[in-house]
């Protein structure tokens, strides 16, 4: 008899959790979109573009680098980079339309849209981008002031996304986690058969590995 009761209280607990979470989850939106500093609207633009940018600049750069200066390692991690990002989309493509979740503009008049946006909102592909890119050069990379530079760009361009009034705060913070997970998915892989894959790259004796 007791069952039936507790089921009933679990579900009005869960159910009262989620609305929580949902209010909280647009009055966060509210209060970024409707507070931003508007006359830096162009600047927060040009960062959420840099998102997908860098995407494509990073591994070419590694891989241009360490062909030039004959360094396996470089070349090794710009196809790292590219496996991290590969991983990335696909985590996104699965997640766009199973979830399937309106923009938050669509549903609240109350959020300006400065940004253009017609897909799904969950999850946040810039932020994806931006947090698959930060963590995987943190984990390739032991500079502190790179560490540093390139997870404040990657926190910049999720705000941007709020700002800009295209994606809820959970869209978000889901993103920031799908990033991570790519980034740190392909930094096992390669560490884990970092032997075998020197070996495919390594085309002449010329070659230096460093660290």
């Amino acid at each position: 008899m007791l069952l039936p009761q507790h089921f009933t209280l679990l579900l009005l607990l869960t159910t009262t959790l989620l609305e929580t979470f949902a209010n909280l989850d647009i009055a966060t939106l509210q209060m970024l979109n409707g507070s931003r500093a508007t006359h830096l609207d162009d600047l927060l633009l040009a960062l959420t573009i840099t998102a997908y940018g860098l995407g494509a600049l990073v591994p070419l750069c590694l891989y241009l680098v360490g062909h030039f200066r004959r360094m396996v390692s470089l070349k090794l991690k710009a196809y790292q980079y590219v496996f991290a990002m590969g991983l990335n989309i696909l985590f996104i493509g699965l997640l766009k339309y199973i979830v399937d979740r309106p923009r938050p503009f669509v549903t609240h008049d109350t959020i300006e849209q400065i940004a253009e946006a017609s897909s799904p909102s969950f999850p946040s592909g810039h932020t994806a981008f931006a947090f698959t890119a930060a963590i995987v050069l943190v984990l390739m990379f032991r500079n502190p002031t790179l560490r540093g530079l390139v997870l404040m760009w990657a926190l910049l361009v999720a705000y941007s996304r709020l700002a800009l009034g295209v994606h809820y705060p959970s869209d978000v913070l889901g993103s920031m986690l799908l990033g991570s997970a790519a980034a740190f998915l392909s930094t096992y892989a390669f560490r884990k058969h970092r032997k075998q894959f020197y070996t495919l790259l390594r085309r002449g004796r010329n070659f230096r590995i460093v660290s």
